[in-house]
C-alpha cells in the first residue's frame, strides 16, 4: 500500500479544461491559481497571460516552446472566473 497525504491525492486534483489551438487539455489547481491571484488583489486587467502560465506550471507540465500558446486562454479564463467572482454578468 502506497500512503501519502490526502491533498495530493490525483482523484481529487480538481481539472480544468481550456483549448489550446486545436487541443483540449486539462490543466489541474487552476482554481488555487486564479484564486492566489484574486486574493492578491490583481484583476484581470493587472496580469498577463505569462504570469498565469508561470503560477500554472507550478502544477501543471507546460513545455517551453508551447508556453505562449497558454497565455491568452489561461488569461480568458482568468477573466471568466473574476467576473464570477465579482458577480459581473457579460
Amino acid at each position: 500500500m502506497v500512503s501519502g497525504c490526502s491533498c495530493c491525492s490525483p482523484r481529487d486534483v480538481k481539472r480544468t479544461l481550456i483549448n489550446i489551438g486545436d487541443a483540449t487539455i486539462g490543466l489541474a489547481k487552476l482554481d488555487r491559481v486564479f484564486e492566489k491571484l484574486y486574493n492578491s488583489g490583481k484583476s484581470p486587467d493587472d496580469v498577463n497571460g505569462e504570469e498565469i502560465v508561470d503560477l500554472a506550471s507550478f502544477y501543471n507540465y507546460i513545455p517551453a516552446d508551447t508556453a505562449g500558446a497558454y497565455a491568452e486562454p489561461l488569461l480568458k479564463e482568468y477573466r471568466k472566473f473574476y467576473r464570477d467572482k465579482e458577480g459581473i454578468t457579460a
